[in-house]
């Protein structure tokens, strides 16, 4: 078992302990540190690894990535604008299954249903946060679509979630303590969830659960191996993009839609315009490891 334990399972069993005693305040600043850090740098080098999915070297050839990336983004928050609903359930949904696909995409050996399996991971995530922050939640989701969510759906989802995910597990779980370590892994989330904040919950998977992994995988497709080397490399190609997006959304605070108390839904807006691009990028990345 002690083999199957990393750096993550560590810290957030640290968190697990802290968060009984760390006041509120700075349960969302630690937060939104990390979301600002590492959780937006992950999807800084999105346009490295596109162009190197595509092989196209030339620096004229780049300037359509820009076009096409931006224009996403853009797209995203124009469709937030105009059609809130339809673009807050698209960005859970499409979340779910980079949640899920991130965690999930090199120690899933089902080939068909993969999709299924990431979905119902990252709804399982959402699902537990939003049960123990349903005040909070349904009062972001209605400023941001005027939609008022009953609590019954959410905790009836995250039963069947849980039941659906629990016999897939079952079956793709190598061992028994793959099985136990990742409902070890839910277990202490759902504590953290319950106990914590919903930013303090968010900010934590979203930085060490995904960003930092992403991180990895990231590197080890760019460069090949992780090494100091590697890192410094990828910084400095993701620095300028990682200024731009906190200009973005810097801008999107002052000059958006939402009232500046709303600060949650200006939050979650933003990282999802800048999600939408972000996961086909990872989804064409994931797909090279399987064919290079």
């Amino acid at each position: 078992m002690p083999k199957k334990v990393n750096f993550s399972h560590l810290i957030t069993l640290i968190c697990a302990f802290f968060v009984f005693f760390l006041p509120e305040k700075w349960q969302n600043i630690s937060s939104i540190l990390g979301i600002l850090t590492f959780g937006i740098l992950h999807g800084a080098n999105d346009l490295k690894i596109l162009s190197k999915k595509v092989t196209q070297k030339s620096r004229f050839l780049e300037i359509p990535f820009w076009v096409i990336y931006i224009g996403v983004v853009l797209l995203g928050i124009f469709i937030f604008y105009f059609i809130p609903g339809i673009a807050l359930l698209t960005f859970v949904l499409v979340s779910c299954y980079h949640f899920g696909e991130q965690h999930w995409h090199n120690k899933l050996e089902l080939q068909k249903g993969r999709s299924f399996f990431f979905s119902t991971y990252g709804a399982l995530i959402f699902l537990m946060l939003f049960n123990f922050h349903y005040t909070e939640v349904t009062a972001v989701i209605f400023q941001i679509s005027s939609v008022q969510m009953p609590y019954n759906f959410f905790w009836i989802s995250l039963l069947i979630g849980a039941c659906i995910l629990l016999i897939l597990t079952g079956f793709n779980s190598k061992t028994y303590k793959d099985f136990l370590v990742e409902w070890m892994v839910l277990g202490l989330l759902a504590l953290l969830f319950y106990k914590g904040t919903l930013l303090f919950g968010f900010g934590l998977y979203f930085v060490l659960w995904h960003s930092l992994p992403s991180l990895s995988s990231q590197v080890n497709y760019l460069y090949v191996k992780e090494t100091s080397k590697s890192y410094k490399e990828y910084f400095k190609s993701a620095f300028f993009y990682w200024i731009l997006a906190l200009i973005g959304l810097i801008i999107f605070y002052f000059f958006g839609v939402l009232p500046k108390d709303q600060y949650l839904s200006v939050f979650f807006s933003f990282l999802a315009a800048i999600t939408f691009p972000h996961v086909v990028v990872m989804g064409l990345m994931f797909e090279s490891h399987k064919n290079p």
